[in-house]
């Protein structure tokens, strides 16, 4: 058990409603162990009264109290619940005693991860608002003058030691709080969407889901294919829902290889190369071009570097990049080495005449380049080859998406 003796604060953020009423639609998903733990959102709840927003944890005994940094609880007097915080305050971390593990959902609008958060002398609960995990000690780096010690959850600090500061926390972690001692008042603006920043995990705060990057090279690239939208069965069209396919109209392949997508509706609805689609809206994520492509065919392949003209010709090229981008496992035959952790998996895909084909055997993904109104540039990888194919196909059919970020752009 841990014991945090602290002197509260209150934790002051101004949050200009126009900024506020701009951001999407949000879910988060938190999680809640046994005993203390420090707690913080991304999202501006809906409903931030906390007899609403606890709800589900207040008849099954989980929840034993919430405290905020000044003291104010929320917790059980006799048979009734005492509402002394109010509502939550998604710039402020809360300290929760759980008697059980538990989950709570949280639904409303994004929050602004460069919304200042003013940080007063002495003690308070800090929240983290960002949806990737950032490096403590970076991102603490304009308050470190006044900053006394950072404390995570499970007793981890960031504290200068003699004349160097020591980051024992590593990463801010989405979902977290933070006991912050300040020396004199100060603003920590954490990074904002136009840091590069390339995490090992992420949220798609639409959904909540989690998904795996990996830095290859000055690129950005998810480790795995998205899973956004609701599975349809008939045409994918412009109706302002994402919707995806799962290969034989099964969700579970969803679950396991993501979904398929037409290019038009990777794309929304727009022509524009690199645009966001349906990649998270957050982070600096978005369709990769066609010439992102080229560049990681080319930092992957150990014969054709970046920029070998190679990588501009049609069809199958290369040396053994798509052997050292394909998984390790679940292919027919041919699996890869996975060298780099870019893990592609054999997810088959759906041809323009509506047939699944070729799951555990090859997979296509689409990049957000046209080539021509009907058509638009793509890769294919197989289990029979090392190599990359790179082909115009038709936009009616419906295969994976990988959504990257680069540093040089």
């Amino acid at each position: 058990m841990k014991t945090f003796a602290v002197i509260l604060l209150t934790l002051v953020v101004s949050f200009p409603f126009s900024l506020k009423a701009q951001q999407p639609a949000a879910v988060q998903n938190l999680q809640l162990e046994e005993g203390y733990q420090l707690v913080s959102t991304y999202v501006d709840p809906d409903n931030p009264d906390l007899l609403e927003l606890l709800e589900e944890l207040l008849f099954d005994g989980s929840l034993e109290f919430v405290r905020n940094s000044e003291g104010e609880m929320f917790h059980k007097v006799g048979w009734e619940w005492v509402n002394n915080i109010g509502d939550w305050q998604t710039n402020e971390g809360y300290l929760f005693y759980m008697n059980d593990p538990a989950t709570i959902t949280i639904q409303g609008e994004l929050y602004d991860p460069g919304t200042p958060l003013s940080l007063g002398e002495g003690f308070q609960f800090a929240a983290y608002y960002y949806t990737e995990p950032m490096d403590a000690l970076e991102t603490s780096a304009e308050i470190l003058d006044n900053l006394v010690f950072i404390r995570n959850s499970d007793g981890n600090m960031l504290q200068k030691i003699g004349p160097n500061w020591v980051n024992n926390i590593g990463d801010f972690q989405y979902g977290q709080g933070y006991l912050v001692k300040m020396n004199a008042s100060d603003e920590l603006v954490y990074m904002d969407d136009t840091t590069f920043n390339c995490p090992s995990t992420f949220i798609d705060p639409r959904d909540g889901q989690e998904y795996e990057a990996v830095m290859i090279g000055e690129q950005c690239w998810m480790a795995e294919n998205l899973n956004a939208g609701t599975m349809i069965y008939g045409p994918q069209q412009d109706n302002g829902i994402i919707e995806k396919y799962c290969y034989s109209n099964d969700s579970t392949f969803c679950d396991d290889y993501g979904g398929l997508y037409q290019w038009d509706e990777m794309m929304q609805y727009v022509v524009e190369p690199g645009v966001v689609g349906i990649c998270p809206g957050n982070g600096g994520w978005h369709i990769p071009i066609d010439d992102e492509w080229k560049i990681l065919e080319g930092s992957v392949d150990s014969l054709y570097g970046v920029g070998d003209p190679i990588w501009d010709t049609f069809g199958w090229r290369g040396f053994d990049a798509g052997k050292n981008l394909k998984s390790t496992s679940g292919w027919d035959s041919g699996s890869g080495t996975d060298l780099y952790g870019f893990t592609l998996l054999p997810s088959g895909y759906k041809l323009e005449g509506g047939f699944f084909i070729d799951v555990h055997n090859g997979t296509c993904l689409w990049t957000s380049n046209e080539d021509g109104p009907y058509t638009s540039w793509m890769r294919h990888f197989t289990s029979t080859k090392d190599i990359i194919a790179r082909y115009n196909w038709s936009k009616e059919a419906s295969f994976p998406v990988r959504c990257m970020k680069y540093e040089g752009i």
